[in-house]
């Protein structure tokens, strides 16, 4: 079963956006990242699309 990698919402009145992303308990398999482009590298950055974005660990 796939973990949760993004958590997002927008407040429909104000517009206020939040997003935060996940580290998941289980390495995000090669195929999956290609499809996704979330990924984790060896120094524990997460990266969307190449670029790091904070993140939370679960």
């Amino acid at each position: 079963m796939p973990d949760i990698t993004q958590i997002a919402d927008v407040h429909l009145k104000t517009g206020f956006k939040f997003s935060t992303y996940v580290k998941t308990a289980v390495p995000i398999s090669s195929e999956a990242q290609k499809v996704i482009g979330i990924s984790v590298d060896d120094h524990d950055i997460m990266r969307v699309n190449g670029g790091s974005v904070d993140s939370v660990s679960i």
